[in-house]
């Protein structure tokens, strides 16, 4: 069947259907979401929040998402305005209008989708993070290694102390058979010493010592297992300890 005729059989065809063939524009645009509508706006102090995920809309008419707010979880918001709106739905619902330090991410986000920065201690944090990740690059052992860089990706300084997604959660990969394994068990120990009770205190020495003594009789390159025994009691320990920093 040549061109002509294709044409000419799809044509007949759809008379004799009946069959109206409607641009993809207009499903698109019947398909478009209804503009919320704005019952009360305040501003409010400039308060600093971490994302939980969620988006962040272009406006409080919630019909455009600018970003995905799990792809910034990490970054510091300031939020500055509360606005409670209408949804299209008939729910009402309360968003933050938020933006970074540089003006780059902005927008309106679900409230519920924002974790308040406690700034309290907020230095120490950030350092107890640069830390455990700088002593984590140190390891030799690659499986635990991967597994607690892979946890830090969850830590913030928000959740910093959190027993999951904070740094608990890499610091029980933090152990491994080789004198570097060892030396960064140690390293991590040294950032936390003497923080917590005397009891917890002299637990984790004796610990840290019990290491020690066995990265100095463990050869360079040796897989040594009593060595991956004594830093998981110390890393264990440890992470359990720094759990309760809160």
């Amino acid at each position: 069947m040549n061109k002509l005729l294709k044409v000419s059989a799809i044509t007949a065809l759809t008379f004799s259907l009946g069959a109206v063939i409607v641009p993809s524009t207009t499903l698109s645009a019947s398909a478009k979401t209804k503009a919320a509508k704005v019952l009360k706006s305040k501003k409010m102090k400039k308060t600093a929040y971490h994302a939980k995920g969620g988006y962040i809309y272009s406006s409080t008419k919630l019909t455009k998402k600018s970003f995905k707010a799990f792809k910034h979880l990490k970054t510091t918001f300031y939020a500055t305005k509360s606005v409670t709106v209408k949804k299209s739905n008939g729910k009402t619902a309360t968003y933050y209008y938020i933006k970074n330090s540089k003006g780059s991410i902005k927008g309106y986000i679900w409230k519920g989708n924002l974790k308040k920065i406690n700034t309290k201690n907020l230095a120490q944090r950030k350092a107890d993070i640069k830390h455990v990740l700088a002593a984590i690059r140190t390891m030799k052992s690659s499986g635990p290694k991967g597994i607690a860089l892979s946890a830090m990706g969850t830590v913030t300084t928000s959740n910093t102390y959190d027993i999951n997604d904070g740094l608990s959660g890499a610091l029980h990969f933090m152990h491994g058979d080789y004198i570097e394994d060892g030396q960064a068990a140690m390293q991590v120990y040294e950032s936390f010493k003497g923080r917590f009770d005397s009891v917890t205190n002299a637990k984790l020495a004796a610990f840290n010592d019990a290491v020690a003594d066995v990265v100095a009789d463990t050869n360079e390159g040796e897989d040594n297992f009593s060595l991956y025994l004594a830093t998981e009691d110390l890393t264990d320990n440890l992470a359990n300890a720094v759990a309760d920093l809160h």
